[in-house]
């Protein structure tokens, strides 16, 4: 049983044993981060999840509409991992929230709102479970 788990831990991120993969759907803390989003864009550098690091990766994330009034016009940007490569950005109108994330370990997640038509009580909040 030692090799067993020793090699599907070698052999790639998402090379989980039985039970490993059973404990992926088990959580054992979260966490809950506001973001302001009212009356402006979130460019780049955008807004970094601060609890999710690859020292404390995420197994799922639920973005949603905290204030209840962001519009379908208000678009979304959320990437992962640190990826930079525009064809990894994941693009969520306002009117397609709550936004759940889960089946992949998320090392980093940042969110960019490139349209300025927010109103002025808008905010998001992301909860994130370990």
């Amino acid at each position: 049983l030692g090799q067993e788990v020793k090699m599907a831990r070698t052999t790639g991120l998402h090379a989980f044993t039985v039970q490993e993969a059973t404990n992926y759907e088990a959580f054992t803390s979260w966490n809950f981060q506001a973001i302001d989003v009212s009356g402006d864009t979130i460019d780049d550098p955008g807004v970094t999840a601060t609890y999710i690091t690859s020292a404390n990766p995420a197994k799922k994330v639920i973005l949603y509409d905290k204030g209840g009034e962001l519009e379908a016009t208000d678009s979304i940007s959320i990437t992962l991992n640190g990826e930079t490569d525009a064809n990894k950005v994941i693009i969520v109108d306002g009117s397609n929230l709550p936004f759940t994330l889960s089946g992949l370990t998320i090392t980093s997640f940042k969110i960019t709102i490139p349209d300025g038509d927010t109103t002025a009580s808008e905010e998001l909040g992301l909860i994130s479970f370990h």
